[in-house]
């Protein structure tokens, strides 16, 4: 837990967005809190309040109408990846909440994962990271994009 708060585990996700974003890597520095209009939602902080999150991302394909972004979190903060990537104008894929009401792409959950957790296990002084491969069914929507792309 005190590797959570002192920053020493690397998180890596992979994100399809709808869009592009602004520049093919970027550093988002924008404080998250609450939604004052929706309680149960988090926002970045607009009103200089909030607290420090920041979210570092790398465009590793880019589609007609959508990128795939490997997002690297510097903080953790609670939906920390898909208020960031809203802020800057490229919802998560699937995203009802911070994305578009109506996805862009048929899928039952956020195109968001997993990829990598490095931490420091208990006595050990180097990290070791644990990795997930993308699951089939994303897999399969990149497989489509990439066809309609050809």
């Amino acid at each position: 837990m005190t590797q959570f708060k002192s920053r020493e585990i690397t998180k890596i996700y992979i994100a399809l967005v709808d869009g592009h974003p602004p520049t093919p890597s970027g550093r988002i520095e924008a404080p998250i809190e609450r939604d004052i209009h929706h309680r149960t939602q988090m926002a970045v902080g607009m009103r200089g309040q909030g607290k420090p999150a920041i979210s570092e991302y790398l465009e590793l394909q880019r589609f007609r109408d959508h990128s795939l972004l490997e997002v690297h979190l510097i903080t953790g903060r609670t939906h920390q990846i898909r208020v960031h990537l809203k802020y800057i104008g490229v919802p998560v894929v699937g995203d009802t909440i911070y994305g578009h009401r109506h996805p862009s792409i048929n899928l039952e959950r956020n195109f968001l994962h997993a990829k990598s957790l490095a931490v420091k296990l208990p006595g050990d002084r180097v990290p070791m990271t644990f990795e997930a491969p993308l699951p089939d069914e994303l897999n399969a929507i990149l497989l489509g994009l990439e066809k309609d792309e050809r």
